[in-house]
């Protein structure tokens, strides 16, 4: 469980990703104990939204050929969370060791305001929290190809310090 304070404290910062994203878009993270209203325009299920404490997003793009949006909910314990999030992520998807306790892979529909845009997430759970992390780009920028493995890394070890009452420090540097 992470509350307001510590879940804005683990979402990433500019100095926490890769340095080719040199543009923040927005780091913020809000209680969910009055309206959940504001965690559903986030994108999060109604039923998550009913039973989460807190909610976040960083944003970040270069403001040419790419964007990457990461949220965070935080529910009061890890069955809470456990019955809301079964990963069933496949090698393929995550990778043969991937981070985090449950984990899935999806694509990124492109979307007609952004047709050359293509892209990849994956959904991750460490503890009470749950992660979503979306990585967009425009056909043909020149890539890593770990790249989205490695920011799931550094957002689950953000998480883990987050949980152990530490600063999260961890980076994709």
């Amino acid at each position: 469980m992470l509350l307001t304070s510590q879940l804005e404290a683990a979402l990433p910062n500019e100095f926490s990703i890769p340095v080719d994203f040199d543009e923040s878009r927005t780091r913020k993270a809000w209680d969910n104990t009055d309206d959940a209203t504001y965690c559903q325009s986030e994108g999060w299920p109604d039923e998550w939204c009913g039973e989460a404490l807190t909610f976040g997003l960083a944003g970040f793009t270069n403001l040419e050929d790419q964007e990457l949006a990461i949220r965070l909910i935080s529910f009061s314990n890890v069955p809470t969370a456990a019955r809301l999030f079964k990963g069933e992520g496949t090698v393929d998807e995550v990778g043969k060791n991937p981070p985090g306790d449950e984990i899935d892979g999806f694509e990124l529909e492109p979307s007609s305001s952004s047709p050359v845009w293509i892209g990849k997430g994956i959904n991750v759970r460490q503890g009470a929290v749950i992660a979503k992390i979306e990585y967009s780009w425009k056909a043909g920028t020149d890539l890593p190809s770990d790249r989205l493995l490695s920011l799931t890394d550094m957002v689950v070890q953000r998480i883990q310090q987050a949980q152990a009452g530490k600063p999260p420090t961890a980076s994709a540097r």
